[in-house]
């Protein structure tokens, strides 16, 4: 290890004798040069220090500001998704957005929103809790929608919550209309309903893929999903509920 002392010395005497060179510029040239690189041989080890230190400090700068950057732009992030969230819902649940463009105005169902309490991952039986019961007008049967989409039914309630059936369910079930045709459909635990021969009828569903399934309820019409095939069977798929943010229970209160 280099003894602090001893180069301090070293340093001074360099010092002096290039100060000495300097001032009597006519001392020997062999000298001189020797001066001139001891001196710098010296001076080496501090200027090395130095230029680590001054990195060190511009590399501290500079990752605080990118942290700074960074954060700012998370923040500017989470703005915009809560707009696109605000934009999202009024072109999707408002009749001025859908008259902008769909040239007409529709009818939209007396609801009320509704938040989701429990089990939101359908982790159990694909149903889910909400916020609103019979104090709020709920019924046994309403439905839940995500703007005129249906994403299940009231099964259970009390004064405050209620338990929904999802669309995603064995244990939904539903009469809707495909072409003006009335069709028995049921939930299988996945993303789509299967077709029930009604008992009244012995003929087999007549349907073409992207037909769409919907339910009448009061002059208002809901869409349940929208007609495929899968080993040459017409099953009824449905939107995929990603967004527990904008439910609303369809009402008559």
């Amino acid at each position: 290890m280099i003894n602090n002392k001893k180069v301090f010395l070293i340093y001074i005497i360099c010092f002096f004798l290039f100060l000495t060179l300097i001032l009597f510029p006519n001392y020997n040239s062999k000298t001189k040069l020797f001066t001139y690189f001891l001196k710098d041989k010296v001076e080496s080890p501090f200027i090395f220090i130095s230029n680590e230190v001054r990195n060190l400090f511009l590399v501290i700068n500079l990752n605080f500001d990118h942290m700074n950057a960074i954060k700012k732009l998370e923040d500017d992030n989470n703005y915009l998704r809560s707009i696109n969230k605000y934009l999202l819902t009024l072109t999707s649940k408002y009749s001025e957005q859908n008259k902008i463009f769909h040239q007409s105005s529709i009818k939209l169902p007396i609801s009320v929103g509704v938040k989701v309490l429990g089990d939101r991952n359908l982790v159990y039986n694909k149903n889910f809790i909400i916020n609103k019961g019979s104090n709020n007008g709920l019924e046994l049967g309403d439905y839940i929608i995500d703007g005129l989409n249906i994403v299940g039914r009231v099964v259970s309630l009390n004064f405050n919550t209620s338990e929904v059936v999802t669309v995603k369910s064995i244990n939904y079930g539903d009469e809707v209309f495909i072409n003006g045709k009335s069709y028995i459909v049921s939930g299988t635990n996945n993303n789509y309903l299967s077709f029930l021969r009604q008992k009244e009828s012995t003929v087999s569903p007549d349907l073409n893929a992207g037909d769409i399934a919907v339910v009448h309820l009061d002059n208002i019409t809901l869409r349940l999903g929208i007609v495929s095939y899968e080993n040459n069977q017409p099953i009824l798929l449905t939107s995929d509920i990603t967004n527990f943010e904008n439910l609303r229970a369809v009402t008559n209160d």
